[in-house]
This record gives structure tokens, sequence and C-alpha cells, in this order.
């Protein structure tokens, strides 16, 4: 096992040789490094704390196959959506990955605009490659970890102001036969 690929903040590469057929059981724990890098690639201001339990094992129904299943444990603090003030949260998340070797996976077909509307989100998830008899698990982690985060962060009790209205905002459909009867108002002041 070896940490610090290239392009990956959390990396904790495991050799497929080396899982055995009990399985092998990861306890990881992102430093203070690692924490800002994943802050930095997911656009939040920090990464408090990571933790994460991974069990690599081979999968008992197709043989070169691996399941990896995990539990995510972090601390994270985004922007509120509506007042802009840091919000804490925890995530607490389990998943399960399966890993196959790159012959045994189908390649993926090129989707056009129309047909990737169609894909059904609640689908299995496809397989992920194991590359060069590797699979890295911390990326995996990672992966997993921004999937959990929340994509409109709210502090509580945080609230639009009184008064406030969508159809104000900038951007909101406004009848042209309204704007000009806002300037021929404007002309006759």
């Amino acid at each position: 096992m070896s940490k610090g690929a290239p392009g990956n903040e959390f990396s904790h590469v495991v050799e497929v040789d080396r899982i055995g057929p009990e399985g092998l059981t990861l306890a990881l724990t992102a430093d203070e490094q690692a924490r800002t890098a994943l802050a930095r690639r997911f656009r939040i201001p920090a990464v408090l704390s990571l933790v994460a339990k991974v069990r690599l094992m081979p999968d008992p129904a197709i043989d070169r196959q691996y399941l990896l299943k995990g539990e995510i444990e972090a601390e994270v603090e985004q922007t509120c959506v509506v007042s802009l003030e840091p919000v804490r949260q925890r995530v607490s998340e389990g998943f399960v990955r399966h890993f196959a070797p790159a012959d045994m996976i189908a390649p993926k077909a090129d989707l056009d605009e129309d047909e990737a509307e169609w894909l059904d989100p609640d689908a299995e998830d496809p397989v992920d490659p194991i590359e060069d008899g590797l699979i890295d698990a911390g990326a995996v982690v990672a992966e997993e970890l921004a999937l959990a985060l929340d994509p409109y962060p709210r502090k509580a009790g945080a609230g639009f102001p009184e008064g406030y209205s969508p159809d104000a905002e900038e951007g909101a459909k406004v009848s042209p036969f309204a704007a000009l009867a806002k300037l021929k108002a404007a002309k006759k002041d």
C-alpha cells in the first residue's frame, strides 16, 4: 500500500494480490494536508475531519472482481446558500463499490444529449476498473464524501429577507409590456 499517488489528495492504494480470500480492512484518516486539498477540490471552506473504515474483499459472485464496502465519518464546513455564513455539517455515509479488471468491463458508449437525459439515476452504478492490479481506496472515499455533501447547505434559521420576491430577482422574466409601461410612466414625469 502506498500513499500520495499523483493527482489524488487522499490516496491509499491497495494491491489486489494483497487482499486474500478473507478480505482486507483499512482504517483511513485524512491528515491536515489531505483535508485542505480535499476542501479545495470540493470548493468548500474546510474539511475538518475525515475518517473511513473500508473493507476490500473478493466478490463471492464473480471471479476476479472485488467489493469495497465502507463507512465515512466526516465534518465539513460549507457556505450557507442564503446568508453566505459558514455552516458545519456532519457526514455519515455507507457505500459499496464494485471493481473488476479493465478487460472484464464493457467499454462505455458515448451518449448524445438526448440519450443522456434518459439515464436512470436509480440504476446500479457501473463497475470501477482495477488499473495495474491496484485499487485506490482513498480516492473512493474522497469521491463518496463529495457525493454526500449537501448541495444547498443552509444555516439553521437562515431565511430570505422580508419582502423578498424571486420575481424581483435579476434574470426573472419580465413582460416587455410592463417594461414599456415603466418607460412611459418615467417619461411623463
